[in-house]
């Protein structure tokens, strides 16, 4: 799993409460340290801040290649963009649902 967001601070509180649920996490700040990650190790989720440096640039590449759950304070994102968002600010037994959730369909 990758976690893109230009927040240290939301990557931390992301990665540990993922990883306490057992999952392996990989961070990146923006679009071009995601794709040199992601081209190396095909994440099986991809958990991306959209207003980090190239994240909607990142979004289009990964249509369709790597499933995307978008984490925004936009609520308007969803219909906009056709991929699942994560509404921030968000509780984290939520996000672990998702993540629960979209792993199992994979």
């Amino acid at each position: 799993m990758l976690v893109i967001d230009d927040e240290p601070l939301v990557r931390l509180v992301v990665r540990e409460a993922l990883a306490a649920s057992g999952w392996r996490v990989a961070e990146a700040t923006g679009g071009e340290e995601a794709w040199e990650l992601i081209s190396r190790e095909r994440p099986d989720l991809v958990l991306l801040d959209l207003s980090c440096p190239g994240g909607e640039e990142l979004l289009a590449r990964l249509k369709g290649e790597v499933p995307v759950v978008v984490m925004t304070g936009d609520e308007g994102a969803a219909e906009e963009l056709g991929v699942e968002v994560l509404l921030k600010p968000f509780d984290l037994d939520k996000l672990r649902k998702l993540v629960e959730s979209k792993l199992a369909g994979i």
